[in-house]
């Protein structure tokens, strides 16, 4: 086990301090939503499986919005409660709709490399392997655009690359703190 080196730091400024104590967890701020969660990343990082791996462990329904007509599917996820729901990367170009999910329940990034993100894609229908340069190119410039906005919108960040057994229970670990 790691042990923590404690200092104790004295500073004047009144607006400057705080406690940071090692005996207890510091509280958690109350999520908002009722304990909707929604996942979001580019295509092929991993969003499905997750949410839906998510929804089973948590005991909540999985649910996908639509492109067409998100808002009113989400007012009516989040009239029904607690959720896991899937998110496509497009609705993000709307700073509304960023704000809203962000003040409705907690977000979590799948990042994903474009390398890796590519090589899934190509390896499914209605890919092909060669399809992979193109597809890493486009993935390339949807995260330029896109990453910025989930970055300024998530809560959760969980890694996406490796195994879908390891990225699963790494999710649910962070989801479960």
């Amino acid at each position: 086990m790691t042990e923590f080196i404690r200092h104790e730091f004295h500073v004047d400024d009144p607006d400057k301090t705080s406690t940071i104590r090692q005996d207890r967890p510091a509280p958690r701020p109350a999520m908002p939503g009722g304990g909707v969660l929604f996942v979001i990343g580019l295509e092929g990082c991993g969003k499905t499986a997750v949410a839906a791996h998510l929804a089973s462990a948590l005991g909540a329904p999985a649910h996908a919005l639509p492109l067409d007509g998100a808002d009113a599917a989400l007012d009516a996820i989040l009239a029904a409660g607690p959720a896991v729901v899937e998110v496509p990367h497009k609705l993000f170009a709307a700073e509304a709709f960023r704000q809203r999910l962000a003040s409705s329940g907690r977000v979590l990034y799948l990042m994903a490399s474009v390398e890796g993100i590519a090589a899934r894609l190509a390896a499914r229908p209605p890919h092909t392997p060669e399809d992979e340069p193109k597809l890493r190119e486009r993935l390339g410039r949807q995260r330029s655009s896109y990453e910025p906005l989930f970055m300024q919108t998530l809560h959760l960040l969980a890694m996406a690359d490796g195994p879908l057994d390891q990225v699963l229970a790494d999710v649910l670990e962070r989801v479960r703190q």
